[in-house]
Parts: C-alpha cells; structure tokens; sequence
C-alpha cells in the first residue's frame, strides 16, 4: 500500500471579477464576470512509507492547496486521491489518526494551558491508549528537548519553543503520515535548526512518511531526500534532491587558492574559468571530472586552499521555475 497515491489531482477556484469602488460592486452583483483559477492542475503523487519529501514552489503555486487535499480539508475539482489507502475527503476517523497537519502560519495549541495539559487533551481526542501515550510522550519530549517547559502556559513560551510542544503535540498519536506546511517559518536560526533535527530525526525511523513545504531551502536540504517542484500548479521536478543539480546539467565549481599566481591558459583546459584574481581562480566542470581535475590541479600545482562545491539549491530551483514558464509562455 502507498503513503499518498493521486492521480490526475486538480483543484479550481472561482470568483467574480469586479471594479473597485461601490459602483463596482454593485455591478458584479447582476453582472460579474466568473473567473476560474487553476489552483492545481494534474498532480500525479506516489510516495511510499518510510519517504522524506520537499515539496517546493514560489507563493501561489498549488503548495498548500495539494497539502489541504491530501488531508482531506480540501475537496479535489477532479481526479482521484488516497492516503494510505483512505479517500481523504470522506475524514473517517481512522484515517484522521492516520495522519497530522502541522502549519507555521497557526498556532494549535491553547494559549493559557500548559503544554503537558494539551497533551493530555490529544490523547483523549485521538482516544490513545495510557500505556501508549506515555511511551510515545516520553519519547517525544526527549528527542524535541522540551522537557523543562511542559507546565509552563504556551503564552510563556517562545515561539521556538510552542513550535517544538505542537510538533510533539501532532505526533502524540504516532500518525503514519505528517504532513508540514513551513514548520520553521519565522523562527530564528537556533529554534529552526532544532525544529529540522527533530522533524529529521523522527523521519529517519522509517516508519512515518513526511511531506515538506518551505520557502526555507535549508528545511529541504536538511530533512528531505526527494525534491517535488511545483509551478503554476504543476509538477515540473520530481526526483532526489542529490541528482537535482546533475538532472539539469548544472556543474560542479571548483575554488582554488595557489602559493604562486597560476597558468591561465593551462587552467582553461581543465574547465570553464569562471573567476581569476591574482593567486585565485574558479572553474566550472563536470560532475563526473570533478574529482579527476582536483588530482591534476594537486599534482601539476603548489596549492595552498582547494573547494569543491555544487551549485546552490536556490538557483537551480529560479532556472527550473524559468524553464517552465518559458514553455507554458510558448504553448
């Protein structure tokens, strides 16, 4: 049985355009023009048990909408959806402690209790059993580190902090899939790293399948091993995130610092010259020759500093999100 299996998943929105003003509004009352929006168009998704996956896309492209779906609070315009094995529009109760939403745009947790007295209250909602609510809670708190908070009102907390006690919060019932819309959003580089080694963590037990969004490439890079790219409501990637920059033909750059000012004309046999400043240089090559030209550069040179690094995730992403712009613009 797959985690998430869709199959031509759309989703349309409508509304009545109009003019601003009152006269405006008066006029879309009797004779506004309906407009639809492609929200979602055509998403095929099959992900298995155990995956860690980052869905990806500039704002408005069918992100959170696909997540809304997938959970059930969205019903499809078309095509069909299953998550593990339940249709989730339908809510059944197995297949809500099947899974957990957690966004960083809402806060779920009661603002005056503590979090130790909201988790007492998941645990009669989800209807978990003592012994298997005290053994997940411990668990939890440790591997999230929030043991020293849990009597203290959330309204005390940082936002970090309520963060970590409402991720716990979610996983309480040991949901089989966790969906995450921008966990880390406006958080501070401590609590979003913190947030990103317990959300990795609790993945690599390979029991749970984790779906991802973030406008934060650090929460894909750090979490996730397949990469969804999603523009203008379509998928336009799908794959692992190492071979993402290899599957667009990006090249691997080289930075070296010699002892003594080096041999241009010899360096631009060996790659594209990018860079040449007095005793430092940069080249483009081939993933595949990358480790090739660091021995010739080591064995033919006096080196004093060598980096071998990828292209960043951000610009592989900007050209993806340009490529598929430029064929929709050409249709």
């Amino acid at each position: 049985m797959k985690a998430v299996s869709t199959r031509h998943l759309s989703k349309t929105y409508w509304f009545y355009e109009k003019a601003g003003g009152l006269s405006g509004s008066l006029k879309a009352l009797w004779g506004g023009r309906k407009t639809f929006v492609e929200a979602v168009q055509d998403v095929n998704l099959h992900l298995e048990i155990g995956e860690r996956v980052g869905i990806i896309g500039p704002n408005g492209a069918g992100k959170t909408t696909t997540l809304k779906m997938l959970c059930g609070i969205l019903h499809p315009t078309r095509g069909d959806v299953e998550v593990m094995g339940f249709v989730p529009s339908l809510r059944e109760k197995e297949f809500l402690r099947s899974i957990t939403f957690v966004t960083g745009q809402r806060n779920r947790l009661f603002w005056d209790l503590p979090a130790q007295d909201y988790f007492e209250f998941c645990r009669v909602v989800y209807e978990i059993p003592k012994e298997l609510y005290q053994r997940n809670l411990r668990s939890l708190t440790e591997l999230s580190d929030i043991g020293g908070m849990l009597n203290i009102p959330q309204r005390k907390l940082s936002a970090g902090q309520r963060k970590r006690c409402e991720l716990v919060a979610a996983l309480l019932h040991d949901p089989k899939v966790i969906f995450l819309d921008e966990p880390t959003n406006a958080l501070d580089l401590i609590n979003a790293r913190a947030i990103r080694e317990f959300i990795k963590d609790k993945g690599k037990e390979g029991r749970h399948t984790i779906i991802l969004t973030s406008h934060n490439m650090a929460d894909i890079e750090q979490v996730c091993d397949r990469v969804i790219i999603i523009h203008q409501g379509r998928i336009v990637f799908d794959g692992g995130l190492r071979n993402l920059s290899s599957t667009k033909g990006f090249k691997k750059q080289i930075r070296v610092v010699f002892n003594d000012r080096p041999d241009g004309s010899a360096l631009e046999k060996l790659g594209q010259l990018t860079k040449s400043q007095g005793q430092e240089i940069c080249l483009e090559v081939d993933p595949s020759e990358a480790s090739s030209v660091a021995s010739h550069l080591f064995s033919h040179f006096s080196i004093q500093d060598i980096s071998i690094t990828e292209v960043p995730l951000e610009k592989i992403i900007e050209s993806i999100y340009r490529e598929s712009t430029s064929e929709k613009a050409g249709r």
